[in-house]
């Protein structure tokens, strides 16, 4: 687990654990792009509460639901009860609904709650559905006193400007964002994460994918999105194990990323088949590092920006 996943596990740790020691719930409001690993990281808390049968019911410590496409608030009460068991999961309305829900959670012992893919709760929506959803989010946390994690796209955390009592609920707030090689700390991340990923290949040499050869190539190719750098990295390890290889290289990933050619990508060559020097002089390359560290309110000295070389020679 890399050092950020690691730190919003703790988060969501936090608010579930606040719960049983405080009278008001702990909410958290997750959001980032897609592929960006927000589905990493509920997974990897759910396996650490699995639902547990019993005599006469199922515990379910940590209740998990998807909000599909389109959906309606009775719709999303509509899954989340049968989820949970209920006979008849669309029988009433929206209120009722929401009475049987608060019985079911407080029966299957749930301590937390993790809505994904909130923003299709919002999307397109007016503003009076709108303010609808953030009344029933409410209505929930209140009858059940029990913490709520909504994950999302980022624009779905304008919900938050349409309620005062909503954005006191959700004081916790992170945006999970894709790698960045921009600032040495970002690298450092970027490689631990790859170490991480490489202990877990089904292969019997170290490969060395934090090294620079590959990471940097691996970041440009990926967008610096886990879920395409993962993308890349199993379909070059198929291709090290058809080929008898026990170690990943370059070569896999060149036919790996001709293979998974990330949608959108505009680099004159495969990242995989040129040097770090010809990377740099890519204008996209060039466009990205920029301004490698960030902007500050602070007033600082006029500093020459770096170039990719530049940057990328620092570490």
């Amino acid at each position: 687990m890399y050092p950020r996943i690691r730190e919003l596990v703790e988060l969501i740790g936090e608010c579930h654990e606040a719960s049983k020691i405080t009278a008001e719930p702990q909410c958290m409001f997750l959001t980032g792009s897609s592929g960006v690993g927000k589905t990493s990281l509920i997974q990897q808390y759910l396996e650490q509460y699995p639902p547990i049968d019993e005599t006469d019911r199922t515990h379910v410590p940590v209740f998990h639901a998807e909000i599909p496409a389109k959906a309606t608030i009775k719709g999303v009460a509509t899954a989340l009860l049968d989820s949970l068991g209920d006979p008849a999961p669309d029988r009433g309305t929206t209120v009722t609904q929401g009475q049987r829900l608060a019985h079911l959670i407080e029966h299957c012992g749930v301590e937390l709650i993790l809505l994904d893919e909130f923003q299709h709760l919002i999307d397109n929506k007016t503003q009076r559905v709108v303010q609808d959803v953030s009344d029933w989010i409410k209505s929930l946390i209140n009858s059940t006193k029990v913490p709520m994690i909504l994950i999302g796209m980022p624009e779905s955390e304008a919900i938050l400007e349409t309620s005062p009592q909503l954005k006191r609920r959700f004081m916790v707030r992170r945006r999970l964002a894709p790698f960045s090689w921009k600032a040495d700390q970002g690298q450092v991340e970027f490689r631990k994460f790859l170490a991480e990923v490489e202990k877990k290949l089904p292969l019997q040499a170290a490969s060395r994918l934090a090294e620079i050869d590959l990471a940097f190539p691996l970041y440009i190719a990926s967008h610096g999105t886990a879920a395409n750098v993962m993308t890349l990295i199993k379909q070059a390890a198929r291709f090290a194990i058809q080929d008898g290889d026990h170690k990943l290289d370059a070569g896999h990933f060149a036919r790996a990323y001709e293979r998974r050619s990330i949608q959108g990508d505009e680099f004159p060559q495969n990242p995989f088949q040129v040097d770090l020097e010809a990377i740099k002089t890519w204008p996209m390359v060039q466009k990205e590092f920029e301004n490698p560290l960030g902007t500050s309110n602070r007033i600082r000295p006029k500093q020459k920006k770096l170039t990719a070389s530049e940057v990328l020679n620092r570490s």
